[in-house]
């Protein structure tokens, strides 16, 4: 099952306390939702499979950003990761980390060039490292040692592609000047490359050292991967000694030197660490040196524990309370404590001081004992050799009870101790922290976990006590106090056994309501730790107690919870129907009004699947009704002035369905409703998306171009379609962030065409007045690239709009419009931009001027020889400058835009004119409609080129050629590719037919 949906439940308990379960998430947002955010929500809440499957269908919802759909296999493999390691089953966390590993290696071997694969790399590497001491942890089969051993030489080999990837960029990086005042994004970018280079280097060296370690006998077994990873290491230290990898290379050759027997370099390489420059980066390192420099003193014979002390006990005065911890620190705190019994052991020292160096070892293990890993059965052994023995974990133990009634005292008495010591905890957290404090909270809480398993000793005892004449209240107060203390306990599924029995033998009381609650919590806990293929029999149970709460406490709010409850379950099988009548019957409310919105929410993200997954397109339209009326009224039925970020995201979706409807006054009045408007309330979010506000945003513009263009004083909007576009330039950053923005522009700027070109010639003369102005104040007011580029598109949509039906080249307004595009284009830096070039030809070709728009375009599709809409381009520019020319002159060139012109290096047309067009998308017509719609277009020009042809070299088997292809295009495909397109066929058919003498029949 998907579990889409998590939920939180009140719990009230006996002394005031509360619990509570699994934090609820956002639903499912597409079409330009926030779905990195939503992802990774998923991920925080536990929701990993499902988080799989959304990645998964990602790639096919409209409106995701192109940059997160390309970076799918990195978020598959972070989920892939986190499951790992939140996982019980050791099993599933190999399988799942195995997952991650191929997901990485597939993304880094089929996109080289994405600015994410050095990320990638590294991540995979990391996770090779993480693998394989996974596969080490506890008393590892040989099966097991092999298969880490693998995978730290695939991560070493992982490690070094880095290097030499990262080696020839730094080459070219070297020759250039940065300044990092002026260039930032630069110097942190050499930066960034010199760091993961120096890294990568130290992680190679460290996975061959480990991988030699998974032998008993790494020098007699593995000598050559020690001594390739030490010659890497001394060469690391040797020419980078300065920066941090350089500098621990130094700790891990003194080890490598140990594995190899060479104590005296080990020795001397371990000394050297431990004159390294005082830095927080290198402390973990100095600790290894420290046991390191202990090791090898302890080893000389005789064992040189003084010098081993008086060398390192320094450092155990210099711990911080972030490295308590750490394994480098257990590591050399065991290591000292060795030298110090051994200092013990000397029977030529004086008592009092065998006594103070045997105290110190003591201490010492002691502190280590406190941190788990793998060193504590090596200090248990230690401790207990000193006399010492090893503490072991046992509960609470108590006084069994006298009777019943002896039991519910206790437990009472224990309910109140457990409160007001947690009123104590809640005081020392007011005060100003330290690490005395900490200790302090640490103890009490230990306390507290003391007396629940007091409590539940006592209260199972009494209730085996009762008989006929016990209270039956003074019953229910003892199963309800026992449901509270296994709760807090974490032992879930007897707080479901306990909490169940109590709601059905008190239906109707307050004790069973809560004792229903907590069973409820309990079992949401459960459903995250049972494998999903298990939880039939737990899911069945928690709807069948949920169904029961709420009809036995009808009028409570903390039932109603349990309504809500089960809501959330028939969402998680996407029963919707079902939802759907379980929401309209709740009592009115904010609880109510949520749930519409997350339903709404929903509806919108099916009726995406049904779009573009299913094309379904009646499917989509009807649950984009559906959508639109849950969200109507889940907005409208908020309650009180506190609105969430769900509600923002909730109007959002609403205000993308009216943009759908052209509905665009609707649309902006949600974005600026007083209660749940987010444009107003964008501002005070902590810390909102990129993508949110990108979304946000973008539909302010496009709603506001729609009511621009209805307005009868669309100049009214001016400043506030100036602002919001400031605003959506901002809302963008990083290193895709001009490309977000160019698809924003270019979105708008054709919907601004589409909308233009329907409005009434003196509506569109205001129109071209008013966004005329607002576009100077824009390109006046910035030199943001992407912003510039838009305001030549939109110039020249405007300028097309301004051209008569057939018009090819643009004169009066159009053709200034036209003018001032060219100009902004021309002002934009990067004149090799694929889409500034396309768009710099276009406007060459509609002002008539056909050699600078060939010229344009041959240099931009000997770059980009694949771009069809530039191959269009290049074939009309043709074709309407020889309707420009003289006859003879004329025939030539059509003969170009059918056949193609300009040779390239190869012998073969740049430019390949209709023909070519129309037969390299007529293999593609039935996989996409952009290329069904293309193919048309192309046989028809390749039909009218023929035609124009015959016309203008007054030729009759060029006509006739030209009413052969119409009549196999319309054999073959009957539609033409539509009603407009097959009138265009049949308008030139006649035409055809009339100037060679045939009767103007048209198509059949």
């Amino acid at each position: 099952m998907k579990r889409l949906i998590a939920l939180t439940l009140p719990i009230v308990m006996a002394a005031g306390g509360s619990g509570g379960g699994p934090l609820a998430l956002s639903t499912v947002y597409a079409n330009g939702e926030p779905a990195e955010a939503f992802v990774k929500q998923l991920r925080n809440v536990g929701y990993f499979d499902t988080a799989i499957v959304y990645l998964d269908r990602a790639k096919s919802i409209e409106g995701i950003d192109e940059s997160f759909v390309r970076a799918i296999p990195l978020e598959k493999a972070q989920t892939y990761i986190e499951q790992a390691l939140n996982t019980r089953s050791s099993d599933s966390r190999d399988e799942a980390f195995a997952d991650a590993e191929r997901t990485l290696q597939g993304f880094i071997e089929s996109q080289s060039s994405h600015p994410r694969v050095s990320e990638a790399r590294l991540q995979l590497g990391k996770l090779q490292m993480i693998r394989a001491a996974q596969l080490l942890a506890g008393t590892p089969s040989d099966d097991k040692v092999k298969q880490a051993r693998t995978s730290y030489l695939e991560a070493a080999k992982t490690f070094d592609a880095i290097v030499a990837d990262l080696r020839e960029k730094l080459k070219e990086i070297r020759g250039q000047k940065i300044d990092a005042d002026s260039d930032p994004d630069a110097a942190a970018r050499r930066d960034q490359y010199r760091f993961e280079f120096l890294q990568s280097q130290l992680n190679a060296a460290d996975a061959l050292k480990l991988a030699a370690k998974t032998f008993d006998n790494p020098a007699e077994k593995d000598k050559q991967g020690l001594e390739d990873a030490r010659d890497r290491l001394a060469e690391l230290n040797k020419i980078y000694f300065k920066y941090p990898p350089g500098a621990i290379a130094l700790v891990h050759l003194g080890e490598i030197h140990e594995l190899l027997g060479d104590q005296g370099a080990a020795l001397d390489h371990y000394l050297r660490m431990l004159e390294e420059p005082e830095v927080d980066v290198l402390r973990d390192a100095k600790f290894l040196a420290a046991a390191g420099v202990v090791r090898m003193k302890l080893a000389s014979d005789p064992p040189k524990y003084q010098e081993a002390i008086d060398r390192t006990e320094a450092f155990a005065n210099q711990i911080r309370p972030n490295e308590e911890s750490t394994a480098s620190v257990q590591e050399y705190r065991v290591a000292l404590a060795k030298a110090y019994l051994a200092k013990a052991a000397d029977d030529s020292l004086k008592k009092g001081e065998i006594g103070r160096a045997k105290s110190a070892g003591r201490d010492l293990l002691k502190a280590a004992k406190k941190i788990p890993g793998k060193h504590v059965e090596e200090v248990d052994a230690m401790l207990e050799e000193m006399g010492i023995e090893p503490t072991k974990a046992e509960l609470p133990t108590a006084e069994p009870p006298k009777s019943f009634n002896d039991a519910l005292e206790t437990a009472t008495t224990i309910l109140e101790q457990a409160g007001e010591i947690e009123s104590t905890i809640a005081l020392l957290e007011s005060q100003p922290q330290s690490d005395e404090l900490e200790k302090q909270k640490a103890d009490l809480n230990k306390q507290i976990e003391q007396a629940y398993q007091i409590g539940i000793q006592v209260l199972r005892g009494g209730l085996g006590m009762i008989n006929s004449e016990t209270d039956i209240e003074s019953l229910n107060q003892a199963r309800q106090i026992l449901a509270y203390f296994l709760y807090q306990s974490k032992r879930h599924r007897e707080t479901v056994v306990v909490g169940s029995f109590l709601a059905k033998s008190a239906p109707g009381t307050d004790v069973g309501l809560k004792g229903g609650l907590m069973a409820l919590t309990s079992m949401q806990f459960l459903l995250g730790e049972v494998p999903e293929d298990e939880n039939d029999g737990l899911l069945r149970q928690l709807e069948s107690l949920g169904k029961y709460l709420a009809k036995t406490w009808p009028d409570d709010p903390n039932a109603a919870a349990a309504q809500g409850l089960q809501i959330r379950l028939l969402l998680s099988k996407d029963d919707f129907d079902g939802a759907q009548k379980l929401i309209d019957e709740m009592g009115a409310g904010n609880e109510r009004a949520e749930f519409k919105r997350l339903l709404g929410q929903l509806f919108w993200n099916q009726s995406i699947v049904a779009r573009t997954e299913e094309n379904d397109p009646e499917k989509s339209t009807a649950l984009v009704t559906r959508a639109k009326k849950n969200l109507q009224e889940g907005l409208g039925e908020i309650e009180g002035n506190l609105v969430e970020f769900e509600a923002l995201q909730a109007a959002l979706v609403l205000a993308k369905i009216y943009l759908i409807d052209d509905e665009h006054r609707q649309a902006l009045g949600v974005l600026d409703h007083e209660t749940y408007g987010p444009i107003e309330r964008a501002t005070k979010l902590e810390d909102p998306s990129e993508s949110f506000l990108g979304e946000l945003y973008g539909s302010e513009l496009k709603a506001l171009v729609g009511v621009m263009l209805a307005s009868d004083d669309p100049g009214q909007y001016l400043d506030r379609m100036t602002s919001t576009m400031e605003k959506l330039r901002k809302a963008y950053e990083g290193p895709e962030a001009q490309t977000k923005l160019t698809q924003t522009y270019m979105r708008l700027a054709t919907d601004l065409k589409e909308q233009l070109d329907t409005a009434t010639p003196a509506k569109k003369q205001k129109l071209t007045t008013a966004f005329l102005e607002m576009l100077k104040r824009v390109r006046d007011a910035t030199e943001d690239q992407a912003t510039l580029r838009w305001v030549g598109q939109t110039l020249m949509s405007l300028g097309e709009s301004a051209m008569a039906p057939g018009q090819t080249k643009a004169s009066g307004q159009a053709a200034e419009l036209m003018t001032q595009a060219i100009a902004t284009f021309k002002t934009l830096d990067d004149q090799s931009n694929v889409t500034t070039a396309y768009l710099t030809a276009k406007a060459q070709r509609l002002s008539g001027e056909y050699k600078d728009a060939l010229d344009t375009l041959q240099a931009l599709l000997e770059k980009q020889p694949m771009m069809l809409e530039a191959q269009i381009e290049g074939a009309q520019a043709y074709e309407s400058w020889a309707a420009t020319l003289k006859p003879n002159t004329a025939y030539k060139a059509y003969r170009l835009a059918l056949e193609g012109a300009r040779k390239g290096k190869d012998g073969k047309n740049v430019i390949w004119g209709w023909a070519e067009i129309s037969s390299k998308t007529s293999k593609n017509i039935r996989r996409s409609e952009n290329f069904k719609e293309k193919f048309f277009q192309a046989r028809y020009h390749v039909a009218l080129c023929l035609y124009l042809m015959g016309k203008s070299g007054k030729r009759e088997t060029d006509t006739k050629k030209a009413i052969k292809i119409i009549r196999e295009a319309a054999t073959l495909f009957p539609d033409l590719g539509g009603p407009e397109s097959r009138g265009n066929y049949d308008a030139l058919m006649k035409e055809a037919q009339r100037s060679v003498g045939e009767q103007p029949t048209g198509l059949p």
